[in-house]
């Protein structure tokens, strides 16, 4: 008994050494076994081994997939460190600005968020990354057009025969709403030209302003 018992434990002692043996490389070719079979929680511990004992220049696909890793898992933090770490070395900084942009939408953080998408917007105009990142700027400035436009419309339907001495100033609230409006619509279209409400938005208006 006491022998099998040393050869178990020397057994536990070698395959602890070999664990601790692997190379920064191995670890990182690991992670991304694990990342291709969806483990992202195996591949994020496999790739931050990896970056803590990496010791040639650093590799910016490896540190933007524990990125990625962290992102899937829902570690915050993890995922901003090691995107911006990605940003850093120039690797898919697009990409990095995009992700760590819908972290800090998901925390309500709307300072970072306007950093990233002012950033975003300057150095990456073309990228697709960069265009979610519009289309989401604009939708709150679409649906308030959209309400402006609705109010517009509501003023000049509000006239009967009954209030005609206030149809002028009706139609005054109704044109000033409509104004509002296109001003808004103007506003998305400066941010994201592909935005296809908002034309459809500022021509009703336009029309809305000729009515009598």
């Amino acid at each position: 008994m006491r022998y099998l018992a040393t050869l178990s434990f020397l057994m536990l002692m070698f395959v602890g050494v070999t664990a601790q043996d692997k190379s920064a490389a191995e670890l990182k070719n690991e992670g991304n076994e694990a990342l291709k079979a969806k483990d992202y929680k195996t591949a994020l511990g496999l790739y931050e081994q990896a970056i803590a004992s990496w010791e040639e220049e650093m590799d910016a696909a490896m540190v933007y997939n524990a990125a990625t890793c962290a992102y899937k898992t829902k570690a915050n933090d993890k995922a901003i460190k090691y995107y911006l770490q990605a940003k850093g070395l120039d690797y898919k900084a697009d990409a990095c600005n995009y992700y760590c942009y819908k972290i800090y939408d998901a925390q309500g953080n709307e300072a970072e968020m306007k950093k990233l998408s002012d950033e975003s917007i300057e150095k990456f105009p073309t990228s697709k990354y960069t265009t979610a990142i519009k289309k989401d700027l604009v939708k709150p400035l679409v649906s308030k057009a959209n309400e402006l436009y609705a109010s517009a419309q509501a003023k000049l339907n509000a006239r009967t025969s009954d209030n005609a001495d206030q149809w002028a100033t009706l139609k005054s609230e109704s044109v000033a709403l409509c104004d509002e409006a296109i001003a808004k619509c103007d506003e998305v279209l400066s941010i994201y030209k592909g935005e296809k409400n908002a034309p459809t938005i500022k021509a009703r208006c336009e029309e809305l302003k000729k009515a009598e």
